[in-house]
């Protein structure tokens, strides 16, 4: 049986390319593209078996993406989205277009590759992961990829500092502003703090290897 076929979209290009490199070491064929067009143009001339779209995308969002790919091709391939910016709309947008999954960013390594495999399953696709040393790697801001084997203590700092000034500025704002809030700015800024508790865990674990 030939190995699936999968598409990578987004574009951040550090992000899409370290995305490709996960699904290939595991034992798939990866492609790319950055927006519509690009997309369009591959899957011209290829059959995917399954499609890793990030949602918030620049003119077009993916799942629009994904709307119109289906309508201009004869796409049955599975999808799943990830996203920085998770809310119930797109969420439930995303089931109706059929998404298979929706996974937050940042994206842990290991909860991906048991995406693709889960979704590939469904699809009645032979799955043989390639077996390799387990690690930690995640996808954060859209463009870094983390692999706790090159993570220096400078690296470490920066994120500390990332994290720390975006919590003094979550207080700052609370303080000053707080009793002005509407219900959709403070649920703004609930995300907000949900994804530096996010960060501070990864710091965490990478801070223990």
């Amino acid at each position: 049986m030939s190995k699936a076929k999968i598409l990578v979209i987004d574009d951040e290009k550090i992000l899409r390319e370290s995305v490709k490199k996960i699904i290939e070491k595991i034992g798939f064929v990866a492609e790319t593209a950055m927006d519509f067009p690009s997309a369009k143009k591959i899957v011209s001339q290829f059959k995917f078996d399954l499609f890793l779209v990030d949602i918030i995308l620049p003119k077009m969002n993916g799942i629009q993406l994904m709307t119109r790919l289906k309508q201009e091709f004869d796409i049955d391939g599975g999808i799943i989205f990830f996203t920085g910016e998770p809310n119930l709309e797109t969420c439930i947008e995303a089931v109706r277009l059929g998404a298979y999954d929706y996974l937050e960013k940042p994206v842990d390594r290991s909860d991906l590759i048991e995406a693709i495999k889960q979704a590939l399953l469904r699809r009645n696709h032979e799955i043989k992961i390639l077996k390799e040393t387990p690690k930690k790697e995640f996808i954060i801001d859209d463009s870094i990829l983390l692999d706790e084997k090159k993570i220096d203590a400078k690296t470490l700092k920066i994120l500390e500092e990332v994290k720390d000034d975006t919590h003094k500025i979550l207080l700052n704002l609370k303080n000053k502003y707080g009793k002005e809030f509407n219900d959709e700015q403070r649920n703004l800024l609930n995300e907000i703090v949900q994804n530096n508790s996010k960060l501070k865990k990864i710091i965490d674990d990478l801070k223990l290897k």
